[in-house]
């Protein structure tokens, strides 16, 4: 065998070797398609595309819910950069447009704006500046009581015991003597606070545990002074925390010291709480977070229609009559034909603040745990994993994701994000590869290995949160 046009004699090992198969994007897409795991329907928020088979994807835990998906929540992580505040902006953005309430725990500061980085979101979907928390208070800050109405009684005492116990550190819990003594001046403040027709504030419960009452003692069979031994710890870091009127000093002064100011509507589309003047890692942000998280679900998670009306304002529909179950049908005043459950979407920036710490985890574990209950997506915003402890409490919030979307990380990072997510061996490699914009997703126990998201050209001033460290080209004139 000669080549036809010099006739010199091809080598066998030319003669044998296979020709390179190359393949087009819509070739590989047919390979793809018998196996291609199935789509998640057509309602929802579009994200993008699915790349393997370039189906659009389209997700929604609420409408995906029971079909393969048991619950709503979601942990997103991956490199600096990579695209994760981006997708969770238009994400929740979009699903504004389909009904849903969002509250965000924004940590995330942009220095060059001197804000958080979802303000400008919230205030072209809301029209309304987000609710600010800085140290010592100031113009513009606000203020949540852990004493307030709003929260009921019960609520009231674990949040303080909780308080006190963070500002102990190092693990440290009260005894029952001293988680007695506090219960006790919990009581004894609003007391006192009722008598002179206020609401009582942290500073009534310091007050309180440094000045028992005989009679408290006697029920308790303790002397006053057994029991203001039992308390005074609690006191001291109560006073610690919220300092006094000589003292401006303490972690939480302007933020949890004094009556609810907080001037938002909580029945806005979306609520963008700004904790970027919190210093990161401290006791403040660990409190100010179990704080505004025990108000949510207090307020701002009670039962509501999609109308806007209560159920006691809808008529129950006997379903059955030998077992008397029964359902919440119409609402003659509001014109809805059914009541339905308005779904939220909870969205926490840099959630390692949180998922970091077993205390505030442990907290939190209602939130996710009955999530399904309220209506409610959670979103945990993530670097890595090792970010975040090993402790029981954060295992057990990381098993309540029921959807994780992993960007690229780098190799060290996604083997450990594999195997402490139980993940197949194959998408550590995977993840390493991922480019820009483009993430693993698992849905359930259903894996989507390459989801593009795409944005439109209004979203995109909204969800670019890397202007520092991009080098924008600029005009001479200044355009």
């Amino acid at each position: 065998m000669t080549d036809l046009l010099d006739g010199t004699v091809l080598s066998p090992m030319y003669e044998t070797t296979r020709r390179p198969l190359y393949t087009e994007t819509t070739t590989s897409q047919a390979l793809y398609l018998p196996i291609a795991p199935p789509t998640l329907g057509s309602s929802g928020a579009i994200i993008g595309r699915e790349l393997y088979s370039g189906k659009a994807f389209i997700y929604c835990p609420f409408s995906a819910f029971g079909d393969g998906l048991p619950g709503g929540n979601m942990i997103v992580m991956g490199d600096t950069g990579r695209g994760k505040s981006a997708l969770t902006k238009t994400y929740t953005a979009r699903q504004i447009r389909l009904g849903r309430q969002v509250v965000v725990l924004d940590t995330k500061e942009q220095k060059e704006r001197e804000e958080g980085e979802w303000a400008a979101l919230g205030r072209s979907i809301t029209g309304k500046a987000p609710v600010k928390f800085a140290p010592g208070g100031g113009r513009g800050a606000s203020c949540i009581n852990p004493l307030d109405p709003a929260i009921s009684g019960k609520r009231q005492v674990e949040l303080l015991r909780t308080i006190v116990e963070l500002g102990l550190g190092k693990g440290k819990g009260l005894d029952e003597f001293a988680g007695s003594a506090l219960r006790i001046a919990i009581r004894r403040a609003r007391r006192r606070a009722e008598a002179l027709d206020r609401t009582p504030v942290l500073a009534d419960v310091a007050d309180a545990l440094r000045s028992p009452e005989e009679s408290d003692a006697a029920a308790k069979q303790r002397t006053r002074e057994q029991l203001l031994a039992d308390g005074l710890e609690a006191s001291y870091v109560l006073d610690r925390l919220c300092g006094g009127e000589e003292d401006a000093t303490g972690d939480l002064t302007g933020m949890l010291d004094g009556p609810t100011s907080l001037g938002v509507d909580l029945d806005a589309d979306m609520i963008v709480f700004d904790l970027t003047k919190v210093p990161s890692g401290g006791v403040a942000m660990t409190v100010l977070v179990a704080v505004i998280s025990v108000f949510l679900e207090e307020v701002w998670l009670r039962p509501r229609c999609e109308c806007g009306t209560e159920p006691g304002q809808h008529d129950r529909v006997v379903v059955d009559v030998n077992s008397g179950a029964w359902e919440l049908g119409a609402n003659p005043g509001s014109g809805c034909g059914r009541y339905t459950q308005r779904k939220r979407i909870l969205v926490c920036e840099e959630a390692w603040h949180i998922l970091g710490t077993p205390d505030l985890a442990r907290l939190l574990e209602k939130f996710l745990k009955f999530a399904r209950g309220y209506g409610l997506s959670c979103i945990f915003i993530v670097h890595h994993l090792s970010d975040i402890d090993d402790s029981p409490e954060t295992q057990a919030a990381l098993k309540m994701a029921d959807t994780i979307v992993i960007y690229s990380q780098k190799k060290a990072e996604a083997e450990g994000t594999v195997a402490r997510l139980g993940l197949p061996a194959w998408t550590a490699e995977h993840i390493t590869r991922l480019r820009r914009g483009i993430a693993l997703w698992k849905v359930g126990e259903v894996i989507y290995p390459g989801v593009q998201h795409l944005l439109v050209e209004a979203e995109s001033h909204l969800a670019f949160s890397s202007g520092s460290m991009t080098d924008f080209e600029t005009h001479r004139d200044g355009s």
